[in-house]
């Protein structure tokens, strides 16, 4: 007969061991399929990174087991449906009837966190205006976590200038989602001033090594043809020179830049601003200071002045 102070250690022990078992606690996805084969499991479980896991499809039947730490979007594909479902996964009992011809109509129980994401779902589809939907919802709620996968979805068909509004408002949980993280990526890599958008007023070192705006020096009566080069760049000189002999012949203002005339050389914010990475490089802002071509060569002046 064990002692009464081992039984007490013992009791003590599985106390203590019981937040343990509680925080190991995983996720389990009971589905069923008409389809044959294996069906997928993308977990995108990470910043940057995400994992695939396969069942095989058992006489209308499959599972999922597993854990995450923090609720994540998943997805569920097989060779035979046009899209995969997604949905978001936590630590919870999960049943999925798969609709594989309509994946969006698939019936999902279990989850709160998805049940939520279905909702902006459905919000989004109805509203009058979806722009503006998704602007009062960043703005109301930045740290909900399916914010950056609706707007990675919704990216193509939102005005740009919107999109980088709302990205740099995500906060919390959010920014470590799998598509902030692609959107953050997007950011960086898409220039920021693209033709048709707004042209950006911006500080700069002229030939004198004072700091004027764009905006001082434009032409505001007509186009401005804005060229960055640099003082040793000879197809600098020969480029800004042919404009300027162009320019004599149409109603245009020629803004010449050079980027040695600034101590920060290529590490100035108005070259990653204007996503200038190389010499020379020209763009043309209308009247309006809109940007109507950027990244114009040498042969093009001619037909664009």
């Amino acid at each position: 007969m064990a002692r009464p102070t081992a039984l007490i250690s013992r009791w003590v022990l599985l106390f203590l061991l019981m937040p343990v078992a509680a925080s190991a606690q995983g996720y389990e996805i009971s589905g069923e399929s008409s389809l044959s084969g294996d069906v997928t499991l993308t977990v995108f479980d990470g910043d940057s990174t995400s994992h695939t896991h396969s069942a095989r499809i058992d006489r209308g039947l499959f599972l999922f087991s597993g854990s995450v730490g923090r609720p994540v979007l998943a997805s569920l594909s097989h060779p035979s449906m046009r899209q995969p479902l997604y949905f978001y996964l936590e630590n919870a009992s999960l049943s999925i009837a798969l609709n594989a011809t309509h994946p969006e109509a698939s019936l999902i129980k279990g989850s709160r966190s998805n049940s939520e994401y279905r909702y902006l779902l459905e919000q989004l589809r109805n509203a009058a205006e979806p722009s503006t939907f998704l602007r009062e919802e960043v703005q109301a709620h930045p740290t909900d976590i399916y914010l950056p996968f609706v707007l990675y979805c919704h990216m193509q068909s939102l005005d740009e200038s919107l999109l980088r509004q709302l990205i740099p408002l995500i906060e919390g949980p959010a920014r470590h989602t799998y598509h902030y993280t692609l959107l953050r990526r997007w950011l960086r890599e898409t220039p920021s001033v693209a033709e048709g958008g707004d042209m950006p007023d911006f500080s700069f070192a002229d030939e004198n090594h004072k700091q004027v705006k764009f905006s001082e020096v434009r032409n505001a009566e007509g186009p401005t043809l804005l060229v960055v080069g640099a003082s040793w760049c000879d197809r600098c000189q020969q480029f800004v020179a042919r404009a300027r002999r162009i320019a004599k012949k149409h109603p245009v203002g020629i803004v010449y830049i050079r980027i040695d005339d600034s101590p920060a050389g290529w590490d100035a914010p108005w070259l990653k601003q204007l996503s200038v990475d190389h010499l020379p490089y020209a763009i043309l802002v209308d009247a309006e200071g809109r940007v109507q071509t950027r990244d114009i060569r040498d042969w093009e002046l001619d037909g664009i002045l």
